[in-house]
């Protein structure tokens, strides 16, 4: 019989960090109904819409963005 639950990631999978931030009830409630509408967690969805964010930003001003290394996009 096989283990129940979710498989381990590995430990290039694991995120360790976190972003801790403040939010009125109501952003976040969007923010969650935004994430439920795209079929995407509440902290995928985050995610990605911050890196977005980030990579337009950086690119405007000609900063090396790290993020495309680690992906190989």
């Amino acid at each position: 019989m096989t283990g129940r639950g979710r498989p381990t990631k590995s430990a290039e999978d694991k995120k360790l960090e976190t972003l801790l931030i403040r939010l009125e009830s109501d952003e976040k409630q969007t923010f969650r109904d935004a994430a439920k509408v795209s079929g995407t967690p509440l902290s995928a969805w985050a995610r990605e819409r911050l890196r977005q964010a980030a990579i337009k930003e950086l690119e405007e001003v000609g900063h090396p963005i790290e993020l495309f290394k680690k992906l190989k996009w």
